[in-house]
């Protein structure tokens, strides 16, 4: 598979991931009840012991992930910086990123007893970006082909506004 297609894949994954996480942080923050559509277990997940990590809500770190990860992909298509050293952050963080999600579905299923749809959601991208990190790989591009990966960024970006706020909006009952 085409690198940049590697790249543009994890990009709308971490996309995927940060609504989610943004989605989850607010209910946490406002208390808000959680839509959790076919599995019931979200409001059982956000009252147990593991919804929070020092004090902060889970959600955060997943906000802070995903964010992170899309950061890291558009900085390497904007430049040959270090683009080796990028991609062990981009590899490191999707293994970090697996792990985690592993964990609190391990937590969810042995622990909680319960599932929470948005959590499962964040577990397959996280998924996904550990999957697709192993066909990345760093790369130096010309201009036209730089030029080429930020315009698909840029796609993916808008999309993502122009789907996903009208959809956040109609979650959190603003709509």
């Amino acid at each position: 598979m085409q690198r940049t297609k590697v790249r543009l894949i994890m990009l709308i994954a971490s996309l995927i991931g940060l609504f989610a996480s943004v989605y989850l942080l607010y209910t946490y923050i406002s208390g808000a009840p959680i839509v959790c559509g076919l599995v019931s277990g979200c409001e059982l997940v956000r009252a147990s012991k593991w919804a929070y990590t020092f004090g902060l809500p889970r959600p955060l770190l997943g906000v802070v992930f995903y964010a992170g990860v899309i950061g890291l992909l558009i900085i390497r298509s904007v430049t040959a910086w270090r683009s080796s050293l990028l991609r062990r952050l981009t590899f490191l963080a999707a293994i970090l990123g697996f792990i985690e999600s592993a964990f609190l579905f391990i937590i969810q299923w042995l622990d909680v007893k319960a599932f929470c749809l948005w959590c499962l959601v964040s577990g397959a991208v996280a998924t996904i970006l550990f999957i697709f990190s192993f066909f990345d790989r760093a790369e130096v591009f010309d201009s036209a082909q730089r030029q080429s990966e930020v315009r698909w960024y840029l796609y993916a970006l808008v999309a993502f506004v122009i789907l996903g706020l009208p959809v956040l909006a109609r979650l959190i009952g603003v709509i």
